[in-house]
């Protein structure tokens, strides 16, 4: 997400008001070149004004995938969509758990497709939880809005949204697990590097006893 300034419309709509009102006050003077250039200013002064006033507002606008593959890309796309989905039902439904367990699956959501679009080897890891596991969550929560927006309160209704407040720890939770897992790979190659640095230092006496006996060794060479 980044922000985007939307500017206001009202300086328009005052440096135009402008315009009106010297037309509507003195019609016959509009066609003389010093008072165009007068009223010019005066627009102008009132756009400024009016500019610094009211500074228009921003908003979170996101960026498109820019993953290099169009097939990725558009898979991003629509997982996007359904977060956003999930971001409504959140704002929709008052319960703070359900809240709590919609922010973490948005949460995890968005960072593994922070993942995907910069590690597009990745997809195939990720495939299942694009497929289902993000789709059906936001077809729970899109029938429990609908359920909790109905005037009945049967007993299968009530049934029905208590298993999906029921489910929604679960499955937040194997959002942030799939997460963890798309960095396993990773977190090898980080145990791997750090084992064959250790190794490397500890032969070229770098650390360790040997280290300390060489900067002792050189102390007394010294003195």
């Amino acid at each position: 997400m980044k922000k985007k300034t939307i500017k206001s419309a009202i300086p328009i709509y005052g440096a135009a008001a402008v315009w009106l009102l010297l037309g509507l006050i003195c019609p016959r003077m509009l066609l003389k070149a010093w008072f165009l250039l007068v009223a010019a200013a005066l627009s102008a002064a009132a756009y400024f004004g009016l500019s610094r006033v009211f500074k228009g507002r921003e908003v979170e606008v996101r960026e498109a995938a820019r993953s290099g593959d169009r097939e990725i890309d558009e898979m991003i796309e629509e997982g996007r969509r359904q977060l956003d989905s999930l971001r409504a039902a959140n704002d929709a439904i008052p319960d703070p758990g359900i809240s709590r367990s919609l922010d973490r699956m948005v949460r995890a959501g968005e960072e593994i497709f922070k993942v995907l679009e910069r590690e597009t080897n990745q997809a195939q890891a990720v495939r299942r939880f694009m497929n289902y596991y993000l789709p059906t969550a936001d077809k729970l929560m899109t029938s429990y809005r609908l359920m909790m927006e109905t005037d009945s309160s049967g007993e299968n209704i009530a049934h029905a949204m208590k298993s999906v407040e029921n489910s929604l720890e679960m499955i937040a939770t194997a959002f942030e697990r799939q997460l963890d897992n798309l960095y396993k790979d990773k977190s090898l190659d980080i145990d791997t590097d750090i084992q064959v640095l250790e190794t490397m230092m500890a032969s070229d006496g770098l650390t360790g006893g040997r280290f300390q006996q060489q900067q002792q060794s050189a102390a007394r060479s010294g003195d």
